[in-house]
């Protein structure tokens, strides 16, 4: 399911961001006097930091082989050195494109339909929806539909693996409709990384941009204009329309915990929706960027831990139901296909599966 407006950023496209935000702040930086002149001072200053064996503000700092700091010559090369850390901050968002976990995700929900015909799909505050047209598998009956065919036929057939196996047949529902339940539950949580991931890259490259629009108006004399990045990032988890089926999967909700409903109940970011990219130098500028670009980070690793933690106790709840959701093949059965015909046939017999 992806995000309307999406578009995929590479890391190769985040480098090329990173870089031509770099190259604008380093001439900005050296042809506005307030920027030039601020510059001089933090090279001064990171001088005297670094004789006096103080951490330098530039993290990539090279005292000057002659001259003063604040030289023309100096401070480019001061300058080149302090933002050339600026493309990596861009570059640490870099994942593979949130859309190739469609495949998958799709998987999961042909294995649900397959299980279970009937799924639909709420979306938040909205009516019921069906979010994908999604087949079960191929040439293969809903387990209900078989569990049917099954005791139709058990009704033609007696002995002792023949009831062992009816007793079998006969859990095959809830198992099923647990089943169904952790494949909703997966492609639940493949979902919300997806529309995390989504949205990061999506602000990040929003981010970039604005902040490229700052500096190109300081390098056309145009005084402080503020610009908003609006994070979508912090509504990404809940804009996410979760799977909830009817029949029996519906009940066994009670009893394995829906990823969906823990997500939605712990998805509350605690970071603000809104950042201004502004300043009438350079460095306010990028500090207002990386001020944006750690508020992204920080909501992407709160909505992460909420998924990581939704599986999590889905894979807990699944624990305590783990008998009745993988049924053991009754022995009498498993071991019957390797008797003879007579053993099988013989009304006494453990092992007894014969026609009625």
């Amino acid at each position: 399911m992806t995000t309307a407006g999406y578009q995929y950023h590479s890391m190769d496209d985040l480098q090329r961001l990173g870089e031509k935000i770099r190259a604008k702040a380093i001439k900005v930086t050296m042809a506005q006097q307030e920027s030039y002149e601020q510059a001089q001072r933090e090279a001064n200053n990171d001088q005297t930091r670094y004789e006096t064996g103080q951490q330098t503000r530039s993290v990539n700092y090279n005292p000057p082989d002659g001259g003063r700091a604040d030289d023309h010559g100096n401070l480019s090369a001061y300058v080149h050195d302090a933002y050339s850390q600026l493309p990596q901050m861009f570059t640490q968002f870099a994942v593979p494109d949130p859309a190739t976990m469609q495949p998958a995700i799709d998987t999961f929900y042909q294995t649900v339909v397959t299980l279970q015909p009937s799924l639909e799909i709420k979306a938040d505050g909205a009516k019921l929806t069906t979010p994908m047209l999604v087949s079960g598998a191929p040439a293969v009956a809903p387990v209900e539909k078989s569990i049917a065919i099954m005791h139709t036929h058990l009704k033609n057939w007696d002995g002792h693996a023949a009831d062992a196996f009816e007793v079998y047949i006969a859990g095959l529902n809830t198992a099923s409709g647990l089943q169904q339940q952790l494949a909703i539950d997966l492609a639940n949580g493949l979902e919300a990384m997806a529309a995390i991931r989504e949205a990061m890259l999506t602000d990040v490259w929003t981010i970039g941009n604005l902040t490229y629009k700052a500096l190109d108006q300081l390098d056309d004399c145009v005084y402080k204009r503020q610009e908003v990045a609006r994070l979508t990032i912090v509504g990404a988890l809940t804009a996410v329309a979760y799977a909830a089926t009817d029949g029996v999967a519906a009940v066994l909700v009670e009893s394995v915990q829906s990823a969906a409903t823990i997500m939605s109940s712990m998805a509350t970011v605690n970071q603000p929706a809104e950042q201004d990219i502004e300043g009438a130098t350079v460095p306010p500028i990028l500090d207002s960027m990386a001020t944006a670009l750690n508020r992204v980070r920080a909501a992407v690793e709160e909505q992460e831990r909420v998924v990581a933690q939704a599986m999590t106790k889905v894979s807990e709840s699944l624990e305590h139901n783990r008998e009745h959701a993988v049924l053991r093949a009754p022995y009498e059965v498993t071991t019957a296909a390797s008797l003879p015909v007579a053993a099988i046939r013989d009304p006494g017999s453990r092992f007894g599966f014969y026609p009625d």
